[in-house]
Formats: structure tokens, C-alpha cells, sequence
């Protein structure tokens, strides 16, 4: 299970909002090839973490080099206490997991009061995970907001991955 690309690698929490992810392999994949998130901490799987996330389905069946699915919600990813990184990889049924894995970035979805979005919305932020210095700080809010200027009210009113139609 050779990849060479995935693409987009990036959801906010809420999931599915009408993006697809693809992932494509340089040879024709096995029907039992399916996508599978991993949590890293300090460079490792940490498969006691795994819990925390919620598998994605592949869609589509047959041999092919692609795998096309729509990322699912992740409503669990606060409750893991340290600094990690979500990877996206792929498994068969046998339980061999590629060698290719690719950092993959849930933004928190989080919409103020009154059905807008909150300092800016979901906004792209670098690294992954749930805590300082990832995707996401411990309040939410991430450290690059590039929707706007930022502050209450102001910049983008929208997650930038659903649009604010999963509010």
C-alpha cells in the first residue's frame, strides 16, 4: 500500500461539510484497503489514544488506486490531555497499516452565541491536535486566524470547511 498523495488534509470538528478526501495509491488497492486516522504524540502512534477518534468510511468499492471518503465528526478529540497530532494512513483487513501517513488538521468548529461564528470562526491554524502549539488551544481558538483581522465580531464569519450550514 504505496500512496502518493491525500489531499485535502484539513475538516473542522463538525466533519462531513461536503469536502472529499482522496486518497491515491500508485497501484490498484485491495477492496479491504480502508483510511484510518492515528493519534501521534512526540513523533508515535499512540494507539491507547485511537479511542478518541471516530474512523472515516471509505466510499466506494472495487479495486482502484483511490479512496474517496468524507471526514467525520470528531467530537471526542477534546478529551485527549496532551499535545498530539492526528496522521491519516490506511489498513487492510489483515491489519498491516501503510508506511505513508500524512498529518491531518481538525479545526474546531465553534459558533458564538446567537448563531455566528466566535472570534472569526474556524480559521486555518498549523500543526494538529487539541492543546498549545496545534491546531487547537485550549480555548477553542486557534493562533492563525487568516479569515480576518480578528477580534469579536469581526473577519470571517464562517468556518471556512462548512460554511457555518452545520450551525
Amino acid at each position: 500500500m504505496d500512496f502518493v498523495d491525500a489531499n485535502p488534509l484539513a475538516s473542522c470538528t463538525l466533519g462531513g461539510n461536503g469536502r472529499r478526501v482522496m486518497m491515491v495509491a500508485n497501484q490498484s488497492l485491495a477492496p479491504d484497503v480502508t483510511p484510518i486516522f492515528q493519534i501521534h504524540t512526540n513523533g508515535s502512534h499512540r494507539p491507547d489514544l485511537d479511542q478518541f477518534l471516530v474512523q472515516p468510511t471509505k466510499e466506494g468499492w472495487g479495486a482502484t488506486s483511490v479512496i474517496r471518503f468524507s471526514t467525520p465528526a470528531q467530537p471526542y478529540l477534546h478529551q485527549v490531555n496532551e499535545d498530539f497530532t492526528v496522521k491519516l494512513t490506511a489498513r487492510d483487513s489483515s491489519g498491516r497499516v501503510s508506511n505513508n501517513n500524512w498529518d491531518f488538521q481538525y479545526v474546531q468548529h465553534k459558533k458564538k452565541e446567537g448563531g455566528g461564528q466566535s472570534g472569526g470562526g474556524c480559521g486555518w491554524q498549523g500543526g494538529n491536535g487539541w492543546q498549545g502549539g496545534n491546531s487547537f488551544s485550549s480555548n477553542g481558538h486557534g493562533a492563525d486566524n487568516r479569515g480576518g483581522s480578528g477580534g469579536k465580531g469581526q473577519g470571517q464569519k464562517d468556518c471556512i470547511f462548512c460554511g457555518g450550514i452545520l450551525d
